[in-house]
């Protein structure tokens, strides 16, 4: 699922041969998979429901008015809370996805805008610092790319990015994209940005050319500080889930409703009543798994390509051309 759309994938989205298209990759799809064993309990019930009629039918069992439930007016008094529920569910992880990629489109700019002002502002000869903040600026966003997913691996992540010592030091911390961002502070500290020692104002003879140095450090700090707020609101999603009641209750409801559903509908469907509710269980079950699969956006989301973007536009700031790869980065 974690797909990156150009052009060309965006002209096979709006096809109208989409619809035939996705129909026939239902057996590939993800969410399909996910459902095997709620589907095959419908279809347990199911034909447990279609073998007691027809012995009733035949005369061999008698007729439980508890299990005669061919009215469908519960039915039709309890849909409308499901929906509400599923609409819910779906609203709120959709929320969460669409925050995450906000946030790591936010990661984006602050890294760009970042490497753009210590190339412009930093003096020719602090090239090592301008190095150090292009290095460490791609080590932060795959050092969060690690830390909000599970099984990554940082030190191959970075091991062409930062220099030994630094990967070296690196992994020794315990919050690593925090340790990040107190590199780059510490180095925006050592460019000594700002207006001469002791002027302050247009004192001293110090004029408006002097200040605006000092206005790039500030905008540097404000993007470190940006990348602190958003390793926090990623933590944030990860480990607060939508209120677990609503999808305990969801659950509970989806499967008491689908238990029920084939007792309805043998009456009208008879021998039909297998697929349709197969059908219907697999369309309703399908929006919860969409919900359920969303609501922890990092796993499908596609960090890997957003951390590449970075690392491109970072070394093709820092003067390395196009299409470099990150590995001038630790020379």
């Amino acid at each position: 699922m974690r797909s990156v759309f150009d052009y060309e994938r965006w002209k096979m989205h709006r096809s109208s041969s989409r619809y035939l298209r996705h129909v026939a990759g239902l057996p590939d799809s993800r969410i399909a998979a996910g459902l095997v064993k709620p589907l095959a309990y419908v279809a347990s019930v199911s034909l447990a429901v279609m073998a007691y009629n027809l012995l009733v039918e035949a005369g061999k069992l008698p007729l439980w008015p508890i299990l005669n439930v061919a009215a469908n007016a519960p039915f039709g008094l309890t849909s409308f809370a499901l929906s509400l529920l599923l609409v819910f569910r779906t609203n709120a992880s959709y929320s969460r996805f669409d925050e995450a990629r906000k946030l790591w489109g936010l990661i984006v700019n602050k890294s760009r805008d970042l490497v753009r002002l210590a190339e412009g502002y930093l003096s020719p000869n602090q090239s090592e610092i301008k190095a150090a903040v292009a290095r460490w600026t791609v080590a932060y966003t795959k050092a969060l790319m690690c830390h909000v997913r599970e099984g990554e691996q940082l030190e191959q992540e970075v091991a062409n990015t930062l220099r030994p010592e630094e990967l070296a030091a690196l992994m020794k911390a315990t919050h690593r994209p925090l340790y990040c961002c107190q590199v780059l502070t510490s180095l925006l500290r050592q460019a000594q940005l700002g207006p001469p020692t002791g002027k302050s104002g247009l004192e001293h003879g110090a004029g408006p050319q002097d200040y605006i140095p000092a206005m790039a450090s500030f905008r540097m700090d404000e993007g470190v500080g940006t990348f602190t707020d958003v390793a926090g609101a990623c933590e944030r999603l990860l480990r607060t889930p939508i209120p677990l009641s609503y999808t305990r209750h969801t659950s509970r409801f989806m499967m008491i409703w689908l238990t029920l559903l084939p007792f309805t509908l043998w009456t009208a469907c008879r021998w039909a009543m297998l697929p349709v509710a197969l059908i219907v269980s697999f369309l309703l079950l399908g929006i919860e798994e969409i919900g359920v699969t969303i609501e922890e956006p990092f796993s499908i989301l596609p960090l890997e390509a957003i951390c590449r973007t970075i690392e491109g536009n970072v070394a093709e700031v820092h003067g390395f051309g196009p299409g470099v790869q990150a590995s001038p980065l630790a020379a």
